[in-house]
């Protein structure tokens, strides 16, 4: 399939590697994303104000399990969304999506959150074409998409190279049926953070930035939504403008629960330097200053979309 986008094409191995929020209590959170979604804590240091979570622990020791989530605590202690303010009014987090290796966890999951979540955080479930979707919210209403996708021989792809996904009623009998005696614990070690879908203030300037600038394939097109991709995945990261076009840029103060940033991880240090190279010539701002906070890789490198979310670029 020949995809087409801007002069700069990305790598076609690229992924999605973390996604880092900022939430109002970080016990509160841990807890939350411990016991519904079964993460495990990798690193939380006595009196420090961040937490690395990972999937199940890898006992091979040649492939480390390394954190698919950061969360950091905000100074103050007045910062809790709650239910009579959680309409967004600024670009940021629709969701992130976890992304299970086979259709039996998504099973033990929906069991398992049927049996173990409070409904207040429930948001819904789908068919998608190429995927099958639940989704929640933690306590801050940050949105998770818990997923599986369909084998890639499943996709339609129309005579535009553009994918078929449509929103569905998700099949939940067959889903249950399909793995109707495992019980969910915790996330298995070939989980990844499968996609990103933000809220932006205009389709047509983020489209500039994730094809033209990035260097993505423009995979699909949704009213007020569109997909991109690398490679022929159905998408790396959506944007829509659902909530409106006149939304505020994305807090970049870092004073309130939401999205800090999402980071993309590329094969190896010569496509992160292409990409580097490629931003200079083009005049977009790279920002290399690391906070403490940042899960921190070799020569790692941030910049913003149109909507000063942040973006993180790195190799491991």
């Amino acid at each position: 399939m020949i995809l087409s986008t801007g002069s700069f094409t990305i790598s076609p191995l690229l992924k999605i590697d973390h996604v880092h929020l900022r939430v109002s209590n970080l016990q509160e959170s841990v807890n939350f994303y411990q016991s519904i979604l079964g993460f495990e804590v990798l690193i939380k240091k006595p009196n420090d104000n961040t937490a690395l979570l990972i999937s199940a622990p890898n006992n091979d020791e040649k492939n480390i399990s390394l954190p698919l989530l950061a969360l950091t605590e905000l100074n103050g202690n007045n910062n809790r969304v709650s239910s009579s303010n959680k309409i967004k009014t600024e670009a940021g987090l629709y969701h992130f999506a976890i992304l299970l290796p086979e259709r039996k966890f998504l099973a033990m999951f929906l069991r398992h959150i049927t049996n173990n979540l409070d409904s207040k955080y429930h948001e819904g479930m789908a068919d998608h074409g190429v995927s099958e979707s639940i989704y929640i919210h933690d306590p801050d209403f940050n949105g998770i998409e818990i997923y599986r996708d369909r084998s890639p021989s499943e996709w339609k792809w129309n005579n535009n190279n553009k994918v078929y996904m449509v929103t569905n009623a998700l099949n939940i009998e067959d889903v249950l049926s399909h793995n109707e005696k495992d019980s969910w614990s915790g996330l298995p070690s070939n989980t990844s953070i499968g996609h990103v879908h933000l809220h932006v203030s205009n389709l047509l300037k983020a489209k500039r930035f994730y094809q033209n600038t990035l260097g993505l394939y423009h995979t699909a097109s949704y009213p007020g939504a569109y997909f991109f991709a690398a490679d022929s995945y159905h998408h790396h990261v959506a944007t829509n403008t659902w909530i409106g076009a006149n939304i505020s840029p994305a807090d970049y103060n870092h004073n309130k629960p939401g999205l800090d940033h999402y980071a993309i991880i590329l094969p190896n240090v010569d496509e992160l330097n292409r990409l580097r190279n490629h931003f200079i010539k083009s005049e977009i701002f790279i920002d290399e200053t690391i906070l403490e906070s940042d899960i921190q890789y070799p020569s790692s490198f941030y910049t913003y979309d149109p909507d000063r979310i942040k973006v993180q670029f790195l190799y491991k």
